[in-house]
């Protein structure tokens, strides 16, 4: 058989020119045109299987239980749910008999006894409006006469025994995997027959034993030859000891020369409680469920049980729902048109959200990995809501380098370094120095994180203009340079944000107020580095940085082209040239953003808080305390504005890049902030 479909492909794939050309078929598994019936019927496994064993039973019905309530929802081809859509009503009311939850228990239970569960859909203008369950029993698959084709048809079974011949799409067929029989599935309950069986027989044996006064078969044996009256005698006395419950205990008084001969084993010999105590993990296995649902308590604890109800879900429930699934996806989805995705909501399953918390754990470690939250949201299944920025990832800047100033460092307490109403020199020296010392901690953190991007343009241009026309290189390096603008943005961005926040937060400190992470009290304000008008000016500000830099970066780039061409190099000469300029210039580039950046962000960071902490009248413009200040900078210190009003110089705050860069370009200024006392 294998054979011929090898063959088949073959001369499909790959035909000869001097042989017939042939389309590919299907060749069936099972004799064409034939029902395809199994060994175990729903009627049988029903009776000797599941109203029989009290482990079948308990099994099957932990797992109906578990998964007939879980709901079924209709997704949209963004994910989105889509309310009230006709699969969703139709699936939950699928017929005037029966409640979504009925339809959802005949499903699971046949899949689990039998491997195969039916139902009909009842079509309306092309879209079904109702299901019904169907007996496996009375519906068996013929596998197709016609090359191409998989099925003929179902053979139906009539409650009189006729039968008769429906098309494949009259039934939606949920079943479990067979590997010897694509057609017909196999169920839970027949790798356990075996097992059930034997329990089964061992019940029985110990009923009859029990019946027995407990006692093992066995004979009677006379010494002497008895009578036809002392034998139906002694027949009578024994049947009437023996089986009466009421005179089980009597003695037993059978005449001289009577002996009892065993001629079994005992119970306890048999060991019987051991051999049914192994029975029970048997069928638990084999149905995917945790001994203790079956009442195996022997080794259960609280947390096992939680384990236990977990496990319920993740290796038996979630996977039986995924087979439904994607049944319905691939039966029932295209009837109702292209782009919806049918689905179930375990949202609201308890023993899958105690794990949340895990979750929660889990979200963070990966956020602070950098990963956006949308990502993890999604990977995580933890069902929050889009919100401004959860597309983009946040790098852990809380972490210093090795060898660098650790931002946090501060003057001794007894410096009085706070911002507010500084009016003494050794003040003013002590607030600038605790902030520049937080700066210059911030440059090596910020320069570490810029250095990969810069190496990964320079492969990017490298790359991009091998091969390249002269006339096309300063065009394909500028292109490559802006695909990786995305990385800045999420880059400078995560950087902004952890500066403003950092920042904000020391000076909120010193104005009464605690940083958002920190509980609040009643006397304190909170700083909220997320405020609409935090989040423009990060916003803003970033775009206009990364079009800075990628300006700069291209014209450098172009200019080593243009030399390349003035020099007649080639190609490959002028993509050395670019990659060493990389080499050499990216350190002290990242690094001149790198200061530039924590100067703006840190001085934002601090007129925020200033400004929400609702105490601050004036802010003071404070020049750096060393001999590296700019001569422009020496004659504005000391100037005093209202808060809401910009230096003379134009700007808001020491670092704002929102004047000409020779103005704030390496700019180690500050403020202090005043009650206008």
């Amino acid at each position: 058989m294998f054979k011929n479909i090898r063959r088949n492909i073959a001369l499909a794939l790959f035909p000869a020119s001097k042989q017939e050309k042939r389309p590919l078929g299907l060749t069936s598994f099972l004799t064409p045109g034939i029902p395809t019936y199994t060994e175990m019927s729903i009627r049988k496994a029903t009776r000797e299987g599941y109203k029989l064993s009290i482990y079948v039973y308990r099994a099957i019905r932990t797992i109906v239980q578990a998964g007939s309530g879980i709901p079924w929802i209709v997704l949209d081809k963004n994910g989105e749910e889509i309310k009230n859509h006709e699969f969703t009503k139709a699936w939950s009311r699928p017929n005037p008999e029966f409640s979504g939850q009925d339809n959802m228990e005949f499903i699971i239970a046949h899949l689990k006894l039998v491997g195969n569960s039916i139902i009909q859909p009842i079509m309306v203008n092309g879209r079904p409006k109702e299901f019904w369950i169907c007996m496996p029993d009375k519906i068996h698959p013929i596998p197709a006469d016609v090359k191409g084709e998989w099925l003929k048809g179902y053979q139906v079974t009539e409650a009189g025994g006729n039968q008769h011949t429906v098309p494949p799409e009259t039934f939606i067929h949920f079943m479990q995997f067979d590997p010897g029989n694509p057609y017909w599935g196999i169920g839970d309950l027949m790798a356990a027959a075996r097992t059930v069986d034997t329990d089964n027989e061992a019940q029985d044996t110990q009923k009859v034993s029990m019946q027995n006064r407990g006692l093992p078969s066995g004979v009677f044996k006379h010494t002497a030859e008895l009578t036809p009256e002392q034998f139906e005698e002694q027949n009578r006395r024994i049947q009437e000891i023996f089986l009466e419950k009421t005179k089980r205990r009597a003695p037993w008084v059978l005449g001289a020369g009577a002996e009892w001969q065993q001629m079994s084993l005992t119970p306890v010999e048999m060991d019987y409680i051991a051999s049914r105590l192994q029975n029970k993990r048997d069928v638990a296995a084999a149905f995917g469920v945790d001994p203790w649902f079956l009442g195996d308590n022997e080794h259960s604890s609280y947390n096992n049980i939680l384990e236990a109800k977990k496990a319920l879900y993740e290796s038996t429930v979630i996977p039986l729902l995924d087979d439904v699934r994607s049944t319905l996806n691939l039966r029932i989805a295209p009837m109702y048109g292209e782009g919806i995705y049918i689905t179930y909501d375990l949202s609201n399953i308890v023993a899958i959200r105690e794990d949340y918390g895990k979750k929660v754990l889990q979200a963070k470690d990966l956020w602070s990995m950098g990963i956006p939250f949308e990502q993890v949201n999604d990977q995580l299944e933890m069902g929050f809501e889009e919100f401004p920025g959860w597309d983009r990832g946040y790098l852990p800047f809380n972490l210093m380098p090795a060898g660098s100033t650790p931002p946090a460092e501060q003057e001794p307490a007894k410096m009085m370094t706070k911002a507010l109403n500084l009016e003494t020199e050794e003040q003013k020296t002590a607030h600038w120095k605790r902030i520049d010392r937080r700066r210059v901690g911030w440059w090596g953190v910020v320069n570490k994180k810029l250095r990969p991007l810069y190496s990964a343009e320079a492969d990017a241009v490298a790359k991009a203009i091998k091969g390249t026309k002269p006339d096309s290189l300063t065009k394909k390096a500028n292109a490559a340079i802006e695909s990786l603008q995305p990385e800045w943005e999420k880059t400078m961005t995560a950087i902004t944000t952890a500066l403003v926040e950092d920042f904000g937060n020391e000076i909120a400190e010193d104005l009464g107020g605690e940083p958002k992470s920190a509980k609040p009290t009643e006397l304190k304000w909170v700083f909220d580095p997320f405020k609409p008008s935090a989040r423009r000016w990060i916003g803003n500000h970033t775009a206009m940085s990364i079009k800075t830099i990628l300006d700069t970066n291209k014209a450098d780039v172009k200019a080593i082209v243009m030399r390349g061409f003035d020099e007649n190099q080639t190609t490959s000469q002028i993509a050395k040239q670019i990659r060493q300029f990389y080499t050499d210039q990216s350190p002290y580039k990242a690094m001149r953003v790198a200061r530039t950046e924590v100067g703006a962000a840190a001085g934002f960071g601090q007129r925020e808080a200033a400004l929400q902490s609702g105490v601050v009248k004036t802010h003071r413009f404070l020049s750096s305390r060393d001999d590296r200040v700019r001569d422009s900078h020496i004659a504005l210190d000391g100037e005093e504005k209202p808060i809401d009003e910009p230096y003379s110089n134009g700007q808001m705050f020491p670092g704002d890049p929102s004047v000409d860069p020779s103005d704030f370009v390496n700019c180690r200024c500050v403020e202090t902030y005043h009650t206008g006392r």
